[in-house]
């Protein structure tokens, strides 16, 4: 009997500890999306690709009787305040020193804004969004669950099984893809404007070999990633490692500043779950 609440106990620490990280790693993401757009917010004017007068054309409910109210929220200087708001909120997530009740907040309005958001519009997002729209959910629903264990370990695992299908999915897509095989799908990435480094593109234009061997390494990279469950630890701090620096990399030289911290945002649930680097690693 002692031992099992010994067990429990130590349990109930090691979810706690992998969720407090996940919700300091995810906040700090959507306080990165929040504030891009808010240094991009000239795209909420109107005649912009985002403004509200093109966006609320796209559902038919929201040109009926919600159109002022739903005008007071995503037009500007509405839009600019929700996104103000949701970088508090994620500042709430970040400070070890916020009550459960202020991150469950917190949690809930990220969450909800994200849903909010995609509906407006879902130009201008990407898949960044969908995983802190993943994570953010979940932590709300472990919130609503602080003495179930098992509800709490349900949604470390659902964060890490997503975050691992999405890695297995990227690597599936681009394996099936000639350009991506030959390497000129990394070589004209760099080329756009959108994601485009001149420097990048200058090494890889003359060097299709370089160029495939990226491509190559980058399905591998994605395919195996999800093996970071059951490989040993070695191999599953590797594959960690891989990932991260492939965040890292995507951020200098593609400005993706979202994914690094999105998808690092679900690493501490990875953890938890890895039968080398979690639970099943004998510790405690």
């Amino acid at each position: 009997m002692a031992l099992t609440r010994t067990r429990t106990a130590i349990d109930r620490a090691e979810q706690d500890r992998a969720l407090r990280r996940v919700e300091a790693l995810t906040g700090l993401g959507a306080a990165v999306s929040s504030l891009e757009y808010l240094a991009s917010s000239k795209d909420f004017d109107r005649g912009e690709l985002l403004s509200w007068d093109t966006a609320r054309t796209r559902y038919r409910w929201m040109t009926g009787r919600l159109e002022k109210a739903l005008g007071t929220v995503f037009d500007k200087p509405g839009v600019q305040v929700l996104f103000g708001a949701r970088v508090l909120a994620a500042a709430t997530l970040m400070n070890p020193a916020a009550t459960e009740r202020a991150k469950t907040a917190a949690a809930t309005y990220l969450a909800g804004t994200n849903f909010a958001v995609h509906a407006r519009s879902p130009y201008g997002s990407d898949g960044s969004e969908t995983v802190l729209t993943i994570s953010l959910t979940t932590l709300t629903l472990s919130k609503l669950f602080t003495n179930d264990p098992k509800a709490r370990q349900a949604c470390l695992w659902f964060i890490a099984a997503q975050s691992c299908l999405s890695y297995g999915i990227a690597g599936v897509a681009k394996l099936i893809s000639p350009v991506w095989r030959d390497g000129s799908a990394v070589r004209d990435i760099f080329r756009t404007r959108m994601f485009g480094h001149r420097l990048a593109f200058s090494a890889l234009r003359d060097r299709p070999r370089v160029a495939r061997a990226l491509g190559q390494a980058t399905i591998a990279g994605e395919m195996l990633f999800p093996l970071v469950l059951v490989a040993p630890k070695p191999v599953a701090r590797a594959l960690l490692g891989v990932g991260a620096s492939f965040h890292a990399g995507n951020a200098v030289f593609m400005g993706l500043n979202r994914f690094v911290w999105a998808f690092l945002g679900t690493y501490p649930a990875i953890v938890y779950c890895s039968r080398a680097l979690g639970r099943g690693s004998g510790r405690g």
